[in-house]
This record gives C-alpha cells, structure tokens and sequence, in this order.
C-alpha cells in the first residue's frame, strides 16, 4: 500500500513538472525541458515543442496513476509492475515528444492559417 501511494506521488510529481512546460512559462535552456539542436535553436520551437512534452508528461501520469489504482489489487499488486507501468508511460510521452520534434515542419505545414481581421469600417 506505501508503495502504491509513493508511486502516485511520483506520478503527481511528473504532472507537475509538465505544467510550466504547457503553460509556456520556461525558457530555452539546457536543464528542463526537451532540449535538441533544433529546439534550442529558435524560440517558438521550443515553446511549441515543450509544451506538447508537458502534455505528455501529464498524461503519461494520469494514465499510470489510474491504472495504479485501478488495477493495484490485481494485476499491479508487485511493486515492480507498477513502477513498469510508470516507466512505459514515462518512455511513450519521451518518445511521443521526440517524434512531434522530428516532424514539426509536417505539423506546420498542415495547419491552417488564421485569417487576418481588419480592423475599423471598411
């Protein structure tokens, strides 16, 4: 049971740590954050790139967090199962992060241009 609640704590410590990366608020730099050559070379890579990598951090811990208490008297009882859980999730957000990195100019190109509103009476 202490370990299943460490194990959420881990899981809401990663959560956290996604929510300054989604909300824009660090910097380019070469501690937190996903960096590459690429990201830190401009910007707005780095904020759009991060902020999906705080998405999937996110959600990479709220999906182990419930199928920890879901499944905890069952199939996650050991200890290592849950913390293999942990570590797929956190794998697949790294993972997913890297891949969004990579095909960033495909993602660009694909989405729409908002049209510019002019403003006063024409």
């Amino acid at each position: 049971m202490l370990v299943t609640v460490v194990l959420l704590l881990l899981c809401a410590l990663t959560a956290i740590a996604g929510v300054p990366l989604i909300l824009k608020l660090v910097p380019p730099n070469e501690i937190y954050g996903l960096h590459t050559e690429k990201t830190l070379s401009r910007s707005d890579i780095w904020f759009e790139v991060n902020r999906i990598a705080g998405w999937a951090l996110v959600a990479a811990a709220a999906i182990t967090a419930l199928a920890v208490m879901i499944w905890s008297g069952t199939l996650l009882r050991p200890f290592w199962r849950q913390f293999l859980v942990y570590l797929v999730m956190l794998g697949g957000a790294v993972g997913a992060s890297f891949w969004y990195e990579r095909n960033l100019e495909r993602f660009r190109q694909r989405r729409p241009r908002r049209a510019r509103v002019r403003s006063g009476a024409g």
